[in-house]
Parts: structure tokens; sequence; C-alpha cells
């Protein structure tokens, strides 16, 4: 967080238009808006080909599957460690010897049956696939209290969004207290040296019904008045099936201005490990002041600090670097045992700023392999205004945010929900449940799409390779008028014919194809699947 040959016409996802509703949400969990997806269906295993854990960690997985429920879940050969809970399809413990132990999982339900392999694999990699999520700056903001984190966690589940992989709940900015107006911390901003490094944290007095103690006599992090029993929120939220994240800074301060980890790096990752915590998200801000200088190594220094402590921990904590792309940290991000990195300024829930993230990783792709994420930011999807205003709009109409999901998904980008789940409706909903379009970013090969041509209207074919061969292809137009695209696969050196899939609509238009022509919205996109 930093402050500052087919014939196709699509106007939008399930020809859906609607918009936000307005009025107050009931917090009652039980009062849904939109109906979760797949109540009648079979299952169906959505989870990716390999999960990656730390020889000696504790880590839990809920599978994620889709289906009516009532479900029972069963898996063979399951390795020694680890155990299923057959009701809620969740695997924990720990795996002692790195290496690959390939379970075959099954869920079945009234309607059918479904199973998958899927391997665990033991080493030190975590996050081979991009993490996802939901995080509560786009929704709560500054006003994020423990009772909003909970809410959240049981619409999720009520929605079934754990059933697509939406796995981790991220407690953003700010938990713990501010420092006093008189506390001394405050003194070294004042004085603050022209060594140019970007600085950023708000306060003293911008919060001041989360004033207090920081930490208690012996250097713990205190949880500000909204977070008393926080631990206590990580164990109702685990037992739901979901994983939680927690929110620091290297600083002294956070962005918010309230207390950071600095000088307390290695207490404060034990105290995120034994209060459960599963994510990191580590946010540059007021670190700036002690940094000498803009170099690598004192770029790199903090997050190695943090990283290094993470690690030592008895549990796997994905590590999360936010600094906005500060000394192109998608080139040495994972030497700080990060898994994802911020990769540019906070996204907002308008065009230019969505499709400059886009841009921004057009050609980064390199960069990209499991366990090692190009970060643009959280989801401008749904109801994303608290941060930046009241009320719970988004400036992006639903043709660009189909665009911006599609985009994400392409560039293998983590997936952290910005919208507030007590808001959400219908066509929200469709774009965060659609299997196939998960799957191109949950995809085990871990490649990222680059922006491979531009044709002469401006349309751009952006395209990846998948695991186990073929490729995914996004014709995205960034104008502002509709466009007809004429893409021939040979001219990003694709000259085979292709089984060519529209994943939005999940419908195939055809097999042996060489080439496509497609009337694309504007700011809207094509999303494609081909195969041999």
């Amino acid at each position: 967080m930093k402050k500052i040959s087919v014939l196709l016409f699509i106007f939008c996802l399930n020809g859906s238009f609607s918009l936000y509703a307005q009025s107050t949400f009931n917090r009652t969990p039980s009062s849904l808006k939109a109906a979760p997806p797949s109540a009648n269906e079979k299952p169906q295993i959505n989870s990716p080909e390999f999960y990656g854990t730390r020889t000696g960690k504790e880590f839990f997985y809920q599978l994620p599957v889709s289906g009516q429920r009532p479900m029972r879940f069963e898996a063979e050969h399951l390795s020694e460690g680890l155990k299923l809970d057959k009701v809620t399809g969740i695997i924990s413990g720990k795996l002692e010897k790195a290496g690959r132990y390939t379970i075959k999982i099954s869920a079945q339900n009234q309607k059918g049956k479904a199973a998958k392999d899927l391997t665990f694999v033991a080493g030190d990699k975590l996050a081979l696939t991009p993490p996802m999520g939901w995080s509560s700056w786009y929704s709560y903001g500054r006003k994020v209290k423990e009772e909003d984190i909970l809410t959240t966690a049981k619409l999720m589940k009520q929605y079934g969004l754990e059933y697509y992989g939406w796995s981790i709940l991220e407690i953003d900015d700010p938990w713990t207290n501010q420092p006093g107006e008189k506390d001394p911390v405050w003194s070294a901003f004042k004085t603050k040296t022209e060594n140019k490094v970007y600085e950023y944290h708000e306060g003293p007095g911008n919060l001041t019904d989360r004033i207090g103690p920081t930490r208690d006599q012996n250097g713990v992090l205190l949880p500000n008045k909204y977070f008393t029993n926080i631990a206590q929120t990580v164990k109702d939220i685990h037992a739901l099936g979901f994983k939680v994240g927690i929110y620091s800074s290297p600083g002294p301060l956070t962005c918010g201005g309230v207390a950071g980890s600095y000088q307390h790096e290695v207490q404060d990752a034990a105290y995120f490990a034994e209060t459960g915590f599963d994510y990191l998200k580590y946010d540059w801000c007021s670190y700036g002041i002690f940094a000498k200088d803009n170099s690598l190594e004192e770029l790199k220094k903090p997050y190695r600090l943090m990283g290094t402590a993470l690690k030592n921990q008895p549990r796997d904590i994905i590590f999360s670097l936010c600094q906005y792309g500060m000394g192109e940290v998608w080139k040495w991000g994972h030497e700080t045992d990060g898994q994802l990195w911020r990769t540019g300024d906070d996204v907002r829930d308008n065009w230019k700023s969505v499709y400059h993230a886009f841009k921004m990783l057009a050609d980064k792709s390199a960069y990209v392999q499991p366990g090692r994420w190009n970060d643009p930011d959280i989801l401008q999807i749904g109801a994303v205004g608290a941060e930046s205003r009241e009320g719970n709009s988004n400036h992006l109409n639903p043709q660009e945010q189909k665009t911006l999901m599609s985009m994400w998904c392409l560039l293998s980008a983590p997936l952290l929900i910005g919208s507030n789940i007590e808001h959400m409706d219908p066509f929200t909903l469709s774009l965060l449940t659609n299997n196939e379009v998960i799957a191109i970013n949950q995809d085990a090969l871990g490649k990222a799409a680059g922006l491979k041509y531009t044709l002469d209207n401006q349309i751009e074919i952006w395209s990846k390779d998948l695991y186990g061969g073929g490729f995914t292809v996004g014709l995205l137009n960034p104008t502002d008028q509709e466009q007809n695209a004429e893409f021939l696969f040979a001219l990003i050196g694709k000259n085979g014919k292709y089984k060519v899939r529209d994943l939005w609509t999940k419908t195939d238009l055809g097999s042996g194809l060489q080439q496509i022509s497609s009337k694309i919205p504007p700011h809207g996109i094509l999303l494609l699947s081909l195969k041999d």
C-alpha cells in the first residue's frame, strides 16, 4: 500500500452489466446478495498440480473443490505426516523430508465424483502458484476492525470462494496502535536527512481512536482496541478453512502511522508464527528514513532480515514484499526469501491506472516462475471504494473489470480481492468463480504472459504457454472505441492448427483454426485457450 475465423461480439460477462447495490448491507452472514455458484453441480477439483511447503514446517491446505454440498473427500497414498479431514477437505501436517509426494484426491457428492492427482513439493519453495485471497484495504481502509475480518471470512465461506482457491484473508493497515504525539518515534521524521529515499507515513494524530502503547513490557506488538482478540480470530478463520495474512512495515511506522517492526523483526516474526499467521505483507513506508541511499544493498536489507526471520519459524508463512518496484525488485525479490513483490504504485479503479499496471509488466515475464511472482497490486474488482472515498463503488465499468481479471490471470499475478464482500453482487461473484479463467493464473508451468504483438488498430496480443502444452491468448483493446481483431496465430510464432476456447463464456469456438476474428469492445478483452 503506497499512498498517494469466428466472429464474436462480447458485450460483457454473461450479458450482465449489473453494478453495485448501494443500500446498507445486513452484516448477518446468512444474508447473501448473490447465490453461490455450483450449488447443484457435481464435484469439480480446482486445485493446481503442485503445492509447495518447506520441509519440517506446519501447513494446511484447503482443497478447492466446487460443487454441491455435502461432499466427501478421500486421498490415496497420503504421505506420512499429513492428514485429511474427509468432511472439510483440509489437508494438514508437515513433511520432514524434501521431495515430491503425489496423492490422488477424490471428492464425491450426490451428483457425482471427481478425482485428480495433487503433488506436494517439500523443499524450500512456497507459493508454487500465485497466492489467492482477499485484502481488507480497499474494503475497510483505515477503519478496519476485527469484526469486519470475521464477517468477511464467513461470507467468503457462504459464497463458496474457497472452492475456487481464494484461501487467504489479509488484515491490512492499521491493526496495531499509533504512538502518542509526544512519543520520540516522531522526532526522527522531523529531522529527516536528504537521503532521497522514498519515505511515507501518516500521523501523528490521524488515527485518534487507535493511539496507545505499541508494545508490552517484553517488546511484543500490541494490537489496537479493534483487534483485542486477534489470536482467536485467526483460529476461527482457520476453522473456516482459510489462511490469515497480516501487515507490517520494516520501519517503526506503517503507512497509516501505526507501529511497524523496526528493530523487532525477529520478535515480530515469532509473534506472527505463534499467533498462526500464514502470510505477511511487508510495506516499506517509513523505513526510508533509515536507508542510506537507493542502492540495491539498502533496498534488500530490511526484506532479507524479515525473510530470514520468517523462514526460521515452525510454520509456512508466505512473504509479500511491498515496496512499489524500487530497484527493479522483480530481479532480486526472491533473494530475500520473498515469494511476491509489488512492481509499481497502488492501482486504482480507473482505466489509466490498471492499463499502466498491465504495460508495466509487458516485458518482465522472464522474472516469473513458480514461487516468484510479480505483484501489480490488489484486484480493483467489485466494491473497492473504502480506502479513497466514502461508499463502496467502482469507477471501472464491468467490461474493464473483466479485462482486469483476465490480465491479472495472464500475468500470473497474485490474486487478492479488493472488494467488500458485504457488497457482493452476481457480476462480481461471476468474475471470481470462473474456474477456467482462474486456472490460467494457477497454471503449474508458472509462466507469465508477455505482450507479443500489436495490430495496426492497437489491439494487443498477450500470450503465455501452459503446463502440459497449449497456450493462452488475450486480445486486449486498450482504445476507447470498438475494434475488430483479425488475429493470425502465426503472428506470435504459433504456426499450427488449434482448438480454440473462449474462457469467459466456456464455449469452444472451433478446431483446426489458424486465425480468429472478433469485435472487441472498448477496454475489452477476448481470453482464449488454444490447444493442438
